[in-house]
């Protein structure tokens, strides 16, 4: 049974804040943690931003199944360049720090850091807890510096204390609170008092990333999937129109799908020798402190590159970004070809039917979504553009200040949006 939280704001005269009836379970209530963080003066009549992922909604997804609230948005992009591994948590972590994966400490969903001896994965909560993974000032890090309230409904980092600072209002992670549940626990912190409401809200869904790695790109599912998280997500504007205040509304992806072939899966396991550590992700690295033997592996690789691509550490393309963390990056790298895929032996459903990690340079469906509507932003589509651009365009709304010359995104990028 639910319960209805309703947060009563006396009216007086119109362009005062409304309030709106609001349900969210009492399970999900009990999950959120909260800090004693409060606005500061200087704060309380700044704009507000609510970032919003859709986990593998690919670029072309709106436009071809019909999405039509997305599709109403006043800024739409062709598309948004996800950075390299188009992978989700590094994905996630450069949209909030403006700093490639190779860069913010995340360069990879798994990955080993010879320097603390620790292997970072997504399942692992005592890494993704652990601040020492992550670099850089995400966005509600930023805020909480300069004494602004913060939430997240899910996202990554958001889980761990980085630099000390956690978001004001958090979630663990827990995929079973449903969408309603999401969108209303939103609605309700921008219904509290204003010193104590969130002026930077991360939100988060992965419904078509499930549904595109099980049914693939172009299934009747992710056609449902995509409709479904556009209802949802036209219901919270609905619902966040209502309440009168100067909220700006961004939603993005961390990258595409594609269909992969299930025939010709190709397995680490049998590439790589089981005496030496190697993460089997995109892409999968060996780490060896034997350059005789890594130097080995890497020729006996490199006979058959037809459906991989191998790089030994000092011979990375410089657009993968990987020339800081250098613990982390392992000193054999492979990446499968598209449209070929990792597997684990023993393990053909873990291939799924589509995947994503591919690099964005060269596999266009890797391509992810940017829309935006809100006081904020004229009405215009734009060109493709990097996804670390987001950070300083979200600061700039905001009016938080930051070192321009600390992060990989530039502001002059997406200034043109702006009124």
């Amino acid at each position: 049974m639910k319960w209805f939280f309703l947060i009563l704001l006396v009216l007086v005269g119109c362009g005062k804040q409304q309030s709106i009836e609001v349900e969210v379970s009492p399970e999900t209530s009990a999950q959120e943690i909260i800090f004693q963080q409060t606005n500061s003066k200087e704060q309380l009549d700044k704009p507000y931003v609510i970032l919003i992922s859709i986990d593998g909604f690919r670029f072309d997804y709106a436009e071809k199944y019909g999405a039509k609230n997305l599709l109403a948005f006043d800024v739409k992009s062709e598309r948004m360049i996800p950075s390299f591994p188009t992978k989700t948590f590094p994905n996630h972590y450069a949209i909030v720090t403006g700093l490639y994966p190779g860069h913010n400490g995340l360069v990879s969903n798994d990955f080993y850091d010879r320097a603390i001896m620790e292997t970072y994965s997504p399942g692992n909560r005592k890494t993704v807890e652990d601040p020492q993974f992550y670099n850089g000032i995400p966005l509600w890090v930023l805020a909480s510096q300069q004494n602004m309230v913060s939430a997240s409904m899910f996202w990554v980092g958001s889980e761990a204390p980085i630099q000390g600072i956690s978001p004001t209002y958090y979630f663990k992670y827990n995929g079973k609170i449903d969408h309603l549940d999401r969108i209303n626990k939103v609605v309700q912190w921008l219904q509290l008092p204003e010193e104590k409401r969130p002026h930077i809200i991360t939100l988060y869904f992965s419904i078509t990333d499930d549904l595109g790695h099980k049914f693939g790109p172009d299934s009747d599912e992710i056609k449902q999937g995509v409709l479904e998280i556009d209802t949802v997500i036209g219901n919270l504007l609905s619902k966040v129109d209502q309440l009168n205040l100067p909220i700006n509304s961004i939603v993005v992806s961390d990258h595409g799908m594609l269909k992969i072939d299930r025939e010709n899966i190709i397995y680490p396991e049998k590439l790589f020798p089981s005496d030496m550590r190697f993460t089997a992700s995109f892409p999968a690295m060996v780490y060896s402190d034997d350059s005789a033997r890594i130097d080995s592996l890497y020729r006996a690789l490199k006979k058959d590159t037809s459906k991989y691509l191998v790089y030994l550490k000092n011979n990375l393309p410089q657009h993968f970004h990987y020339d800081q963390n250098p613990e982390r990056i392992g000193d054999l790298v492979l990446m499968p070809k598209p449209p070929y895929n990792f597997g684990r032996m023993g393990n053909v459903v873990s291939a799924g039917t589509s995947t994503h990690g591919y690099d964005p340079s060269t596999t266009p469906e890797m391509g992810a979504i940017f829309y935006a509507k809100g006081p904020a932003f004229r009405k215009l589509t734009i060109p493709p553009f990097e996804n670390v651009n987001v950070y300083p365009l979200v600061a700039n709304i905001l009016d938080l200040n930051y070192q321009a010359d600390s992060i990989d995104g530039n502001f002059e990028v997406l200034k043109p949006i702006l009124k």
